[in-house]
C-alpha cells in the first residue's frame, strides 16, 4: 500500500515537473524570437509612466494613469502576423501610487489637464431653466453635470429622467439648500433610484467643511470650480478656459442668452465638453 502511494505521488511530481518545465522552455524560445527581442527593445519608448494625484493641503488634483506593453499579448498577436508590427502592441492600464480614490476629505477644483476636457456644472433649484439648458448642450453635442437640490427633485422627477437619458450627469446639490445628513442620504437614494448611477460628487463654491464631512462620509468627493460665472459669460470663459477646468455657471436670463455662442466657441478651440465622472477619472483617454 506505502508503495502504490509512493508510485502516485512520483508520478504526480513527474507531471507537474513535465508542465513546468515545458512552459521554461517555451518561454526561453519566445525570449530569443526576434519579434519578442524587438517587442522588448522597443518597450521602454512607447510606455509612458502614471502621474499621482497631487494633495496640497485641502485640495488635490486627480492623477493619470499610465501606460505600458503587455509583452506576451503583443507577442502572442504578432507571431500571428509573423513579423514585428508597432500597430499590433498591447497596452495595459498601470494606476498611480496616489489616487484621487485614496482621498474625499479634500476639495477638487480642476481636472489633471492632460486631456482637452472640460466640464459645464449647473445649480438646479427652484425655476432653474433645465429644460432649455438641456436643449442648448444637447443642440452642440455637449455633456454638463446638473447638481440639484432634493426639494426640486422631488417635484421634477421627470426632468432627472430626462437628463440621465441624454447623458447628463445628475448630482445632488443638498436638501432645501440644508445638509441635514438623514435628509441627504434619502435623497441621495431617491436620485440614485432615477438615475440607476451612485452619487459622486458634491458641489461648494468655497470652502465648505460641512459639505466636505459629510460627502466624505458618504465616500464622494466635494469639487470647488475652477471659474464660478453669474454674468458676462462669454467673456469669462473666454479670458480663462484652460484644459480641465470646472466652469461653474448660475443659469439667469443673460447666461443663458450666451450659452449657445458660449458653447460653439469652446468647441471651435477643440474642447470636450463632458460630464465630472469624466473629466476627474484617472483612466487614460485613448481617443484623444
Amino acid at each position: 500500500m506505502v508503495k502504490k502511494i509512493i508510485e502516485g505521488s512520483f508520478i504526480i511530481l513527474l507531471v507537474l515537473f513535465s508542465f513546468y518545465y515545458t512552459d521554461k522552455v517555451v518561454d526561453m524560445v519566445e525570449e530569443t524570437d526576434p519579434i519578442m527581442q524587438e517587442i522588448v527593445t522597443m518597450k521602454s519608448s512607447v510606455s509612458e509612466a502614471a502621474v499621482d494625484a497631487v494633495v496640497e493641503e485641502d485640495y488635490l488634483v486627480p492623477g493619470y494613469n499610465g501606460v505600458e506593453v503587455n509583452t506576451k499579448k503583443s507577442f502572442d498577436k504578432m507571431k500571428q502576423y509573423g513579423s514585428y508590427n508597432e500597430s499590433l502592441l498591447v497596452f495595459e492600464e498601470v494606476e498611480p501610487s496616489i489616487s484621487m480614490e485614496d482621498y474625499y476629505d479634500k476639495y477638487i477644483s480642476s481636472g489633471n489637464g492632460f486631456t482637452n476636457r472640460i466640464s459645464l456644472v449647473f445649480k438646479v433649484t427652484g425655476d432653474t431653466k433645465v429644460d432649455e439648458v438641456n436643449q442648448i448642450l444637447n443642440d452642440n453635442d455637449a455633456y454638463g453635470t446638473f447638481f440639484v437640490d432634493g426639494v426640486w427633485l422631488e417635484n421634477n422627477k421627470d426632468k432627472v429622467t430626462m437628463l440621465a437619458l441624454d447623458f447628463h450627469q445628475v448630482e445632488l446639490l443638498s436638501y432645501n439648500n440644508k445638509y441635514d445628513k438623514l435628509l441627504f442620504e434619502a435623497s441621495l437614494d431617491q436620485l440614485e433610484t432615477i438615475t440607476n448611477q451612485e452619487g459622486k460628487y458634491c458641489y461648494a463654491e468655497y470652502d465648505n467643511k460641512q459639505v466636505l464631512e459629510l460627502c466624505s462620509k458618504e465616500k464622494m468627493h466635494t469639487i470647488i470650480p475652477t471659474l464660478l460665472i453669474k454674468d458676462n459669460l462669454y467673456q469669462q470663459v473666454k479670458g480663462n478656459i484652460t484644459n480641465g477646468s470646472i466652469i461653474s455657471i448660475n443659469i439667469n436670463k443673460e447666461t443663458l442668452k450666451e450659452l449657445n455662442v458660449t458653447l460653439k466657441y469652446l468647441k471651435q478651440r477643440g474642447y470636450i465638453l463632458d460630464t465630472l465622472d469624466h473629466l476627474l477619472n484617472e483612466a487614460r483617454d485613448f481617443d484623444k
